[in-house]
């Protein structure tokens, strides 16, 4: 299942970067530039905020969503990338989303390789 996650999310955010590339070139360019640096992405003090702001209150505590999808926690962004990506609509923003979400899936695979 860990396997097939690891593989189907980056096709996703391939697709979903590639809709909003002509658009949005700087975006693009900051997004690729934050991918490849090293600089761990926070998800309390980077993503959290984006989230808070964009799904607000539903997919938090006492939201109608949350028990389905609660957004406080890093496991529902990486398993429902695709969705939250959309909703996301500034592309900087986007961008932390996404690289947060490259950045666990790359630990995740590292961490499962032998």
């Amino acid at each position: 299942m860990k396997l097939l996650v690891a593989i189907i999310v980056p096709c996703l955010l391939l697709v979903d970067t590639c809709a909003f590339h002509h658009s949005t070139m700087d975006a693009a360019e900051k997004t690729q530039a934050a991918v490849t640096t090293d600089r761990k992405i926070d998800f309390e003090k980077e993503v959290l905020p984006v989230l808070v702001n964009h799904c607000s209150p539903c997919h938090f505590t006492g939201g109608k969503m949350y028990a389905r999808l609660p957004f406080d926690k890093a496991a529902t962004l990486i398993n429902n990338a695709e969705k939250i990506l959309k909703r996301v609509e500034k592309d900087e923003k986007k961008a932390i989303v996404k690289d947060f979400i490259l950045q666990e899936i790359a630990t995740s695979i590292s961490q499962a390789s032998p």
